[in-house]
Parts: C-alpha cells; structure tokens; sequence
C-alpha cells in the first residue's frame, strides 16, 4: 500500500483566496512547480474553478509538472458551473442548480442528479484519480436522499466512475449520528472522510467514544481523506501544532489511522489524502487586523509531513510519498503518532 499525497487549491492562490491566507504564491504557475519540488502528488481543485481558470491551461500545467488531479463536484450552490456568482459562470452545458426556497422535491431530487451527472462526466476528462461530491443539502430528508443515491450510485458504477461523498456540514452526509442510520442501506457508499465537520456537528472532543465508534464501523467506507482538524465549536482549529491544540491533532491522527488499516485490509493499493485546513474566513483571523492566527502554507505541509512519517511508521518508509520540509515549515513540532519512526527518517535524509 503506497500514500500519495494531494494539496487543495483552495487558499493557495489569489484566485482562491491565497490571498487572504498570506500564501507565498498569487498564481498556479508559480504554486504548482512549488508543489512538484516539496513532493506532493497531485492537487484538489473544484471541476468549476478549472473551467474558470481554463480546461486547457490547467491540463498543461499538470502535464508539465507530472501532477495528478482529484476533481470536486457540488450539487448546488456557486460552486456547481451552472451558477454564476464564484468563478465566474454559468457555463455553458450546465444546468442551473436548486435555488433557496425551491421546494418541489421531486424536482430538487432530479435537479441534484443532473448538476451532479454533468460535472462527474466532464470531469473524465481529466482522467482524475477520484472525484469528490458534495452531494445534497442537511435538510433534505432520508427519503429524497434514498432516491437520490440510489440513482447516482447506479450510475457511477455502470460507468466505471470512481466518486466518492464527502462527510461535510451543508450536506447530507454532514452529521456522523445520521450517517450511522443512512449509509449502511447502500452497500456501495464510498466517502471522503472530512473528520473535521463530524467533530463539530457533534460538539465533541476526539476523545468521544461513541464518535470513534461511527469512524471505526465506517473505516471501510472512507476512501480519500480531508487531513483538517476541527473541534467542539468549529471545522478548523486556528493551529494544529499549538500546544493547545495538539490533543485535537493526535485524535484526528488516531481516526485516519483507523482509515488506513481498514484500506490496507480491503488490499487498496494507493490512498490518498490532501491536508485541507482553508484561508479566511475559514481560518480564525486577530480582530481588527483580519491577520490569520496561522499559516495555512505551513499548517497543511505540517499536516502532510506528519502523516508521511506516521505512513512510513505503519506500513514502511519504502510505501511512503516524497515529501520535503519546505522553507520555512518541517516536522516539528512532533506530535505523538510517528515518534518512533523520526530517528529512521533522519537517518536517510529527512530533517
């Protein structure tokens, strides 16, 4: 089982507010070689922010920095390339999401499933590694989704299309306690794992037993991993590596283990994960001043090295990805899962 590690866009450039995330790069063409030469894979990127920034011209850069890509899709709101609003849009070929107030539910339903079908087939033409949906809305109810998932599952699977739901708040799939009912009743429900937002949903610690207890049951159903780290009040804790919150850290590191075991179990030769702790507002900011109480560059390298150490601890330091310590962010400080392996990495190389 080889790690391969991705990292999201969003709040690495201007275009996706890098800016308000003080991020070192204002363009892809200055982030993506940066990307290449720390060792990442491949990036994360919106099907709609690609069209914004050119379908052409993103290929290129991928090819030219031998990069993969996992491609998201959005059922509705201004992510989704039938609206306008972010990114441009609506593009042409895309139909017009659900809009607030819409509710016909039959025509939510069908709405859903269109705007989803367009983006997952346009999105093959990037030969993405996996896509990402953000499927549904948090009021629809477990009848509309039944319907909803029935049909598009079905459809993925005739077509050969590897797509995956994100746990995410908004969504359906937002909450673990409405998972834990929902998900089993479809055999073929794979997930993105986004921690972070069960966490909050759920007003908890990482120590909450019964939390574990729905990650541990649904291990096998995660197949890509959003590496953020929330806690009881938000999706993102302001920085992982402060003290204060390094037990949050640990925790969500003992969860993704459980999701790599769970792979390794299934013989899943490759997983991926992208460390995806986002720029403001997301990002907790000083008043006044609206300057980020972290650096989202290095918080989401950090996160990244960190799992590199822990993979190589798990299951070899041959099956790892290729990751450096960037400028001005490297391993420390350690966090409790990947101590015993440090001494290794340092060995052949790695500071």
């Amino acid at each position: 089982m080889k790690l391969r590690i991705y990292r999201t866009l969003w709040g690495l450039v201007d275009q996706t507010d890098g800016n308000k995330a003080k991020s070192p790069h204002h363009h892809l063409e200055t982030a993506l070689p940066a990307l290449k030469s720390l060792g990442y894979d491949g990036v994360e990127a919106p099907l709609k922010f690609i069209l914004y920034f050119g379908k052409d011209k993103f290929k290129d850069l991928l090819r030219q920095h031998e990069l993969k890509v996992i491609i998201m899709v959005f059922t509705d709101g201004p992510n989704a390339p039938g609206e306008g609003i972010l990114f441009g849009g609506p593009y042409e070929g895309f139909t017009r999401p659900s809009q607030p107030g819409d509710t016909n539910k039959e025509d939510l339903i069908e709405t859903h499933f269109k705007v989803f079908h367009e983006q997952v087939q346009m999105a093959q033409e990037f030969q993405p590694t996996l896509i990402n949906s953000h499927s549904l809305k948090d009021y629809f109810t477990e009848e509309m989704a039944e319907q909803f998932f029935s049909k598009a599952l079905a459809w993925q699977i005739e077509m050969g299309y590897t797509v995956h739901h994100e746990t995410h708040r908004k969504r359906f799939l937002h909450s673990p306690w409405l998972s834990r009912q929902f998900v089993p009743k479809h055999s073929n429900l794979t997930m993105v794992a986004d921690l972070s937002h069960w966490i909050n949903v759920a007003e908890t610690s990482a120590d909450d037993l019964d939390l574990t207890q729905v990650i541990e049951d649904f291990a096998p159903r995660f197949r890509h991993v959003h590496c953020r780290v929330g806690y009881d009040h938000g999706p993102q804790v302001p920085d992982p590596r402060a003290p204060e919150w390094i037990s949050y850290m640990e925790g969500h590191e003992r969860w993704w283990d459980y999701i790599w075991e769970a792979m390794r179990q299934q013989g899943i030769e490759e997983v991926t994960m992208t460390p995806e702790h986002g720029p403001p507002n997301y990002q907790i900011c000083h008043p006044y001043t609206q300057e980020p109480m972290g650096s989202i560059w290095d918080i989401n390298h950090w996160v990244a090295l960190r799992r590199q150490v822990r993979f190589a601890e798990l299951y070899g330091l041959e099956n790892t990805s290729d990751l450096v310590p960037s400028e001005t962010q490297g391993l420390h400080p350690p966090t409790v899962p990947g101590q015993s392996v440090l001494k290794e990495l340092s060995r052949v190389g790695f500071k």
